[in-house]
């Protein structure tokens, strides 16, 4: 299967499901919204299909994607463009398979279900995933978990080679009026490439690495890893079992060839530096003189929204820093004006066991690309009423050594989770309509809605200990922090 040119992208439209193929969706043949049993399947086929479309087309500069944006492409450009790059996505490629490297020798074969994150973790598949989700299969699902599982997933551990992202990167895209308009938010201009990646001239016609392998243990600076090289890099040795027969996918459901294992090998190599992924975030910190990057991640139960200011908006300082995604860079040359639509994705893990999927549609304003000041307020007003909330019920749990004995016990973990859960459409609402350029009042009602969430949660989860005498002190002084921390939050002069 030759992912250039035959059906393989799960689509449902108007209620029918169907796979079409990518000249189908970038010349406007056939339409649709992606359809698959996960989220992260989902996002891991966007990101796919991209990847691709950057492969195959790179507009000179905003007019040119602005152009492809509008109108879809003729089959002939389609055609020109795929000239010298069919290998490069032949899933069964007798040399260069898509993804894979041909000749990978295992002691034995490796279930499906380990190139889909999560589904072989003990801890957690009984309660995310349906039993037998990857016994089996299609090439179509197969490929976009070879993708997945290369940019995206922890490593397989054991000496295996994680992406160039790292362990679990967040994923931010933009996101369209349709599919295929979403595909070309998501793809770098010549101008925009270049200035993020210096070398871009230098390494644009460079092969993907299951092309034009590496050498063991080899070291290789990021400024030798082009644009093309980057966005298809296989960091493992896997090599597809042959298929033998068809069935029922276990993914998709469809009844096709199918794939029931592959074969495994560590591959050892250094990669220098941090490589600017078009769909990702950086941060950094300077230590000891020198800059320290790193991609974001989700490391703790917090929602995204926690993370939304280093996301959308750059800054730094002397010590540290943030960098936004280059395709969010590239948006505010000629999305600024306008509102915008993220999807943002991604997994939470303890090394290499799945604890969380992530898959998020966020909306930001118009006036968002000038207003990160803003943006970082609503975040911070939200984290602040839950410190208020949290550190009064520490004090309820500790109490004051030698003057207040602490009621032993500890609400904080379960409230904040509560509090997360009870702002999330608050905080969501808050980014999709706030009025940039006059937040004021805007504000002042997301901090009154905040508070009175803060005093309900704070009320509702120490009413059971209102009747236990010992338990009063503590009540009272826990109150009273709570009461002190809201008044610190109100603005100066006025009330909430």
């Amino acid at each position: 299967m030759n992912l250039l040119i035959d059906t393989w992208i799960p689509v449902q439209h108007q209620g029918s499901y169907q796979k079409i193929s990518l000249q189908q969706l970038l010349c406007g043949e056939q339409t649709g919204e992606l359809c698959l049993p996960r989220d992260d399947m989902e996002l891991a086929c966007l990101q796919l299909l991209c990847a691709m479309t950057q492969v195959l087309f790179i507009p000179k500069d905003k007019k040119a994607l602005g152009q492809y944006i509008k109108e879809p492409i003729t089959p002939e450009a389609y055609a020109d463009a795929c000239q010298g790059k069919m290998d490069w996505f032949d899933l069964e490629h007798p040399e260069t398979p898509f993804m894979q490297i041909r000749g990978v020798k295992a002691a034995q074969p490796t279930p499906m279900d380990k190139l889909l994150a999560g589904v072989a973790d003990g801890t957690n598949k009984a309660f995310v995933n349906p039993q037998g989700l990857a016994e089996a299969l299609c090439r179509g699902c197969a490929a976009i978990a070879l993708f997945n599982a290369a940019n995206n997933c922890p490593s397989m551990g054991g000496g295996f080679k994680g992406g160039l992202r790292g362990s679990t990167p967040i994923t931010v895209l933009i996101k369209g009026r349709t599919l295929r308009e979403t595909v070309w938010l998501n793809v770098l201009t010549e101008e925009t490439a270049e200035s993020v990646m210096p070398w871009h001239q230098a390494t644009k016609d460079q092969l993907p690495n299951y092309l034009d392998r590496i050498k063991a243990d080899a070291k290789i600076p990021v400024s030798a890893i082009g644009l093309n090289r980057g966005l298809l890099w296989q960091p493992a040795h896997f090599e597809l079992l042959p298929s033998h027969g068809s069935a029922n996918c276990s993914c998709c459901g469809c009844y096709e060839p199918v794939y029931n294992g592959f074969n495994k090998a560590k591959f050892n190599y250094t990669i220098e530096g941090v490589w600017a992924h078009p769909l990702s975030a950086r941060t950094f910190a300077i230590k000891k003189g020198e800059r320290e990057e790193k991609f974001p991640s989700f490391t703790t139960t917090a929602p995204t929204w926690t993370h939304m200011s280093r996301l959308v908006v750059d800054k730094q300082d002397d010590k540290e820093g943030q960098q936004t995604a280059p395709v969010i860079q590239q948006a505010r040359t000629f999305m600024a004006a306008d509102r915008i639509q993220l999807i943002i994705g991604g997994y939470r893990n303890n090394q290499a066991t799945i604890l969380e999927r992530r898959h998020e549609l966020f909306s930001l304003a118009q006036g968002w690309a000038e207003h990160g000041d803003v943006i970082q307020q609503i975040i911070d007003d939200g984290l602040a009423y839950k410190t208020a909330l949290r550190k009064a019920l520490y004090l309820f749990a500790l109490g004051i050594k030698d003057k207040v004995n602490g009621s032993g016990v500890n609400l904080c973990d379960s409230v904040e989770a509560a509090y997360y859960q009870r702002t999330e459409n608050l905080m969501h609402n808050s980014f999709a309509t706030i009025k940039f350029e006059a937040p004021r009042d805007e504000l002042q009602a997301l901090n009154n809605q905040l508070k009175a969430i803060v005093i309900s949660l704070f009320n509702q989860s120490t009413e059971p200990y209102q009747q236990e005498p010992k338990m009063l002190k503590a009540l009272a002084l826990a109150r009273r922090s709570l009461h002190k921390s809201l008044k610190e939050l109100e603005p100066q002069g006025g009330t909430l």
